[in-house]
């Protein structure tokens, strides 16, 4: 989607945006396509997903199981 595509469904000013899908774009999360005067954006799903799925196994690595009789509060 174009910057502008984007803005069309949000409150927020398209600079705005336009400054956040930057920073994604600088993190990896998204990639960006410029054609002609457009910058088209897509999300790198499956870089993303990989990232969510490492993050819960160190979540889950760092707190005690159930099993341990161990309490989490």
């Amino acid at each position: 989607m174009t910057v502008g595509a984007i803005a069309e469904g949000s409150p927020t000013h398209v600079s705005v945006i336009s400054r956040h899908l930057t920073l994604l774009r600088d993190a990896g999360v998204v990639e960006a396509d410029r054609r002609g005067r457009e910058v088209y954006y897509r999300l790198r799903h499956r870089e993303v997903a990989a990232t969510l799925r490492a993050l819960a196994a160190a979540v889950e690595a760092a707190v005690p199981s159930a099993d341990t009789g161990l309490s989490t509060d």
